[in-house]
């Protein structure tokens, strides 16, 4: 087992840089989840590390080893695709055996490939369909093998490339947790790419967040989402995502604030911003209130999701739309309404407006 260490990559395209400047550690048996939008380079690194994209500066190392100029089937690692990839002609069992018999430099004797077979498939509870062919079983099934087929060659690391996106919802959350107890089992270097910010909060050891080829931030979920470097990635990471109202710093009677066209947002750090500088304050739903009286914000009233156990108050302040998360319970709230809004003061997060990163 290894980690993975990018060390200033660079990845160019002609004039285009889809990854630029990359460092990022991948410790010994974590699970990393590379996040980001479409087109933000996650999957660029992804397949550098497999040797699928030649590097265009900096170095990579699985281990102790450079692996710039090292081929593909010479690193060591196992790659599961978005699309299963199968042999459609192949039974599962010849499937998940099959890395065992292509890779010459790798052959692995027949009782063993067998015991190997055998294991990846009850880890993953596919034994009763050994006999099948892919055209015979479902997605979940289908994605189910082409897991098997990487376990089965024993890498030091394991990368896939958004495994899930082809499954339904419900699928898409078992295999989540077949996943993670997967990677409980081996211990083994987990490289996972998605656009998805569920996926990653609810797999990760750590969460890595791109955009435009550059990262933005490194760590656990809960962290990331508590404290957000810049507004990217407070937009990105939750779900609904941030709310933001931009404004200008101002000292209140009873501590800092941020004075906004709809009113004042309290913020409990004095020292989080100076006078005068304008600003953005990110407030997440879960730290917004619909009051009885007149409070910190006020708005119109565009919406009532209601979702069961919470309800979503959609509020237009301004020139801004804000997500109230509730309870199913909580005040009556009617669209066209005027609402006021109370916000947690020690939960306001501030960017700078300039340069879009955290100030607190």
């Amino acid at each position: 087992m290894s980690g993975v260490s990018f060390a200033g990559i660079t990845k160019r395209f002609g004039d285009v840089v889809a990854v630029e400047d990359l460092s990022l550690q991948v410790l010994d048996g974590e699970f990393m989840v590379l996040l980001g939008p479409s087109g933000c380079g996650k999957s660029t690194a992804l397949r550098m590390i497999a040797g699928l994209e030649e590097i265009s500066g900096g170095t990579l190392s699985i281990g102790d080893r450079v692996v710039n100029d090292v081929p593909p089937r010479d690193r060591d690692i196992a790659m599961v695709f978005q699309s299963y990839a199968l042999y459609p002609h192949m039974t599962v069992a010849q499937n998940i055996e099959s890395p065992l018999v292509a890779n010459r430099n790798a052959r692995v004797e027949a009782g063993e490939r067998s015991q190997r077979v055998a294991e990846a498939a009850d880890t993953l509870g596919l034994t009763e369909y050994l006999g099948r062919k892919p055209g015979e079983l479902s997605g979940g099934q289908r994605q189910r093998v082409a897991l098997a087929r990487a376990i089965v060659r024993r890498p030091e690391v394991f990368l896939m490339d958004e495994p899930l996106s082809n499954l339904d919802a419900k699928l898409r959350t078992q295999t989540r947790l077949e996943l993670v107890e997967l990677h409980r089992r081996l211990g083994t270097t987990f490289v996972y790419v998605t656009h998805d910010q569920v996926e990653a909060m609810t797999m990760a050891d750590r969460i890595a967040i791109m955009s435009d080829g550059r990262l933005q931030q490194v760590g656990e979920p809960q962290a990331v989402y508590e404290r957000p470097a810049n507004l990217f990635v407070a937009g990105f990471i939750g779900s609904p995502p941030m709310n933001t109202l931009p404004g200008v710093a101002v000292n209140a009677p009873d501590g800092a604030a941020v004075r906004t066209e709809t009113g004042v947002v309290p913020v409990s750090d004095p020292g989080s911003a100076r006078e005068g500088v304008e600003v953005v304050a990110g407030i997440r739903p879960e730290h917004l209130h619909v009051a009885t009286a007149p409070s910190h914000l006020q708005g119109t009233a565009e919406n009532v999701e209601l979702l069961g156990h919470e309800r979503h108050v959609i509020v237009r302040c301004g020139g801004e739309r804000l997500v109230v998360r509730e309870p199913s319970d909580g005040p009556d709230v009617r669209p066209g309404e005027t609402v006021h809004l109370t916000v947690d003061a020690e939960r306001v997060h501030l960017f700078d407006r300039a340069t879009t990163w955290r100030t607190n």
